[in-house]
């Protein structure tokens, strides 16, 4: 027997994906385990609304001349359960504002969908006059301890909410209908195999070359192929319309080789200068800025991975820093860093958005060393441009750019499998933790050495795909 209350987080489920929905109202065990990051998100939440309450009880409950302020409040209608977070009752005009918390720094659809939902729950008990969203303040820039009035952005979304109302209402008669459903067949379905928590449900018996594998695979495309009854690329025929790029994976995986580029790849080498450098960053972005300099959600960086190659034949060196305390390791990285970093030779990252981005972030943190760094992101080289732009196509990768796929296949014998943290989120939690006491000093040093050596992998990763694409160009 199904739950029969549908909250407003069944209900944001259901607009992301009825099936989902109706499995998880259905009692079905999820393939996705709730996760440390999973954990650490929600307790950035908790910290976010405890300031987000204090927030509204200083700086906008006194806006009001006679006024009541409802913390959590719960109502019903029907089988829908809507809980706020915080309605302020103006007692004057006998009417209510909603105000919504969020750790995001900027309004997102569902946040409208979310407040909509509540509106359709509490309309039939109040009228609700206003609804605006308090979230953190991307402007921002922590100084000392923190200014909630700086801290905070109230943003009023009443027309948006207004806009979305009439679909919302239909949305909510068709989750009732798909929660009372005995079978989940006409339910539509995810189209993320790798991320679904439901894959029996959404996916069985998925092709090892599933179509969703395409990258940017426009939903509409993809439910075209779905009624066309094709769920493997070899499956999709021939003349279908896809992008060069979505048509020369497809090419590959129905051949079953890769497609390579040598004047492409060597194109791309050539750009290289040595001494070589191979960067990686590692960094926790709490939703709350916890040093000086730092905004709401900002990338703290904490720890680097850097290999260097002097020279074609020379031996490959290696640095590292990892900050240990709870303080900002800017400073500290930024100075070791500029020491192992020659100022000339390129530097070798993989997504150089996100390094770049760091940089300049650091830079603002940092202005003694605003120059070293705008002089080090004038040499970046992004190795994943050879993958995503192409030049290199395997069906292995699985239609993937990221460097552990890519490793999986040319260099299967550097695992990331064997190390006590495999992911970046992980790497995350465990610096957070251990920086904020919570791990106990026995197993500080096992920290840290973990820590050291996910990182160093990145690198090492780096170092041996550039060897393989070398020697595949001598070929």
């Amino acid at each position: 027997m199904p739950d029969q209350t549908i909250s407003k987080t069944d209900f944001l489920l259901f607009c992301d994906c009825p099936r989902h929905f109706w499995a998880a109202k259905h009692g079905y065990p999820s393939a996705q385990p709730f996760t440390a990051m999973d954990q650490f998100r929600m307790q950035q939440g908790q910290e976010v609304e405890a300031l987000a309450l204090e927030f509204i009880q200083q700086h906008i409950l006194p806006q009001y001349s006679n006024a009541e302020l409802h913390w959590q409040h719960t109502d019903t209608l029907d089988i829908f359960l809507a809980r706020s977070d915080a309605l302020i009752h103006d007692e004057k005009e006998d009417c209510y504002d909603l105000y919504e918390i969020k750790s995001s720094t900027s309004l997102q659809k569902e946040h409208v969908l979310d407040v909509a939902f509540q509106r359709e729950v509490f309309s039939a008990s109040m009228r609700l006059r206003h609804a605006c969203l308090v979230h953190l303040n991307s402007n921002y820039h922590r100084k000392g301890e923190l200014d909630l009035a700086q801290l905070f952005v109230c943003e009023d979304i009443t027309q948006a909410m207004a806009d979305v109302q009439p679909t919302v209402a239909i949305l909510m008669r068709v989750a009732r209908q798909a929660l009372q459903q005995n079978s989940y067949d006409n339910l539509e379905h995810c189209r993320k195999p790798n991320d679904c928590p439901y894959p029996q449900l959404c996916h069985p018996d998925l092709p090892q070359h599933p179509i969703y594998e395409i990258s940017r695979l426009h939903k509409n495309k993809a439910t075209q192929m779905e009624d066309m009854g094709v769920r493997a690329i070899n499956d999709i025929p021939a003349g279908f319309a896809l992008s060069e790029k979505q048509q020369a994976y497809v090419d590959v995986v129905k051949s079953g080789e890769p497609s390579i580029e040598r004047n492409a790849i060597r194109n791309w080498f050539a750009q290289l200068r040595y001494p070589l450098h191979f960067l990686d960053y590692e960094t926790c972005n709490p939703a709350l800025p916890a040093f000086d300099g730092y905004k709401p959600n900002q990338h703290i960086v904490f720890q680097y991975s850097l290999h260097v190659l002097p020279a074609p034949d020379a031996e490959l060196k290696h640095y590292e820093y990892l900050h240990t305390q709870f303080s900002d390791p800017a400073p500290a990285l930024l100075q070791q860093l500029s020491q192992h970093i020659a100022p000339y030779g390129s530097v070798m990252v993989w997504n150089k958005a996100f390094e770049m981005y760091r940089n300049r972030e650091m830079a603002e943190i940092c202005p003694s060393y605003a120059q070293f760094l705008e002089e080090l992101n004038s040499r970046v080289v992004d190795l994943m441009e050879v993958f995503s732009q192409n030049m290199y196509i395997h069906p292995d990768f699985h239609g993937s750019a990221s460097i552990k796929k890519v490793l999986q296949v040319l260099v299967p014998d550097l695992s990331y499998a064997d190390l006590a943290i495999q992911k970046g989120d992980e790497a995350s939690i465990t610096w957070w933790e251990m920086v904020g006491g919570k791990i106990i000093d026995s197993e500080r040093q096992k920290t840290i050495t973990n820590l050291l050596q996910y990182c160093a992998l990145d690198t090492r990763a780096l170092v041996e795909i550039s060897s393989i694409l070398t020697n595949l160009l001598t070929k």
